[in-house]
């Protein structure tokens, strides 16, 4: 059985990852600035999600509607 603190560390390190994901977006030029709208932050976890677990999760659009996504900068993404 797993204790509370490995998987308190398991949730850290994810979390931690997923951080780092959004580092390596901006290196490598997926996002422009180190200013993170809430699409940009989306699509990176969309994609974190699917890197390490294998699972496609719904466009921002399809999650909250095509206004809420232009709300949230979605227009902004390459």
């Amino acid at each position: 059985m797993m204790s509370e603190q490995t998987k308190e560390q398991i949730k850290a390190d994810a979390v931690s990852e997923f951080v780092n994901n959004m580092i390596g977006a901006l290196e490598s030029g997926f996002i422009d600035t180190p200013n993170c709208n809430l699409a940009q932050i989306h699509r990176v976890a969309q994609n974190h999600i699917k890197d390490n677990y294998g699972i496609e999760t719904p466009s921002l659009a399809e999650q909250w509607g095509e206004d809420m996504a232009n709300e949230c900068g979605a227009k902004s993404i390459k």
